[in-house]
């Protein structure tokens, strides 16, 4: 529609000049009128501000889905844990022997040395929420089946504040993780037991997500530098 009218006000406005040329040279319109040329100037503008509209075939509308439609293209997922994630799974424990691990029972799946605070945790956990290097605080529930003897490992667990997640289970293990002993009598002793988890550091680099630090309970006194 736009450049039907562009068109035709070109039109028009060659016409009007040709009208005005013709004017100016004889100084009469035809059958002896005289002829303005704003006169002209008025009717190619009212012509043009009589131009009809044309409606638009385009209507808006609203449509209600029963089942929310899909996008096209997701946006990825972003991974990482909630502030000060507290985790609840199943813990058992382990030796370096080649019957509970490999040919290397004493070398963990990143490399390190097999040690006591080394924890192997299940894949799915291993994935999203407890990567390599993450520092976690165990809180015994006691046994995992009934609950009993609550606590009762959470002396041992306290004298090494955190453990790191150094190691990895069998892919059928689930929401599981394991700890290190380095007798199998310990191991043994320790059972299947309940334990809560504290997750302080969210993988090797990741940030600190203590609960004490992020309460504002640590406080260093400010030191004054001299000035060179």
């Amino acid at each position: 529609m736009a450049l039907h009218l562009c068109g035709k006000a070109t039109v028009i406005v060659l016409v009007i000049a040709a009208l005005i040329t013709a004017f100016s040279a004889s100084g009469e319109a035809p059958d002896g009128a005289s002829l303005d040329p704003i006169d002209v100037m008025v009717e190619v503008t009212l012509v043009i501000a009589h131009e009809p509209s044309v409606a638009l075939g385009l209507q808006p509308s609203i449509e209600l889905l029963a089942e929310p439609r899909a996008l096209e293209h997701e946006p990825p997922a972003i991974k990482g844990p909630i502030a000060n994630p507290l985790l609840e799974v199943r813990a058992t424990a382990y030796n370096s022997l080649e019957s509970q691990t490999n040919s290397q029972p004493f070398v963990t799946a990143t490399g390190a040395q097999t040690r006591w605070g080394i924890i192997a945790v299940s894949r799915d956990l291993l994935d999203f929420d407890l990567p390599y290097g993450s520092l976690v605080r165990l809180r015994d529930l006691g046994n995992f089946h009934n609950g009993r003897g609550y606590g009762a490992y959470q002396t041992l667990l306290d004298s090494t504040d955190l453990f790191v997640v150094e190691d990895t289970m069998h892919p059928r293990k689930v929401n599981q993780i394991d700890v290190w002993f380095a007798d199998y009598a310990s191991a043994v002793n320790w059972g299947v037991r309940r334990v809560e988890l504290d997750v302080i550091r969210y993988g090797r680099e990741g940030p600190v997500l203590d609960q004490f630090f992020a309460d504002g309970a640590f406080e260093v006194e400010p030191r004054w530098l001299a000035a060179r």
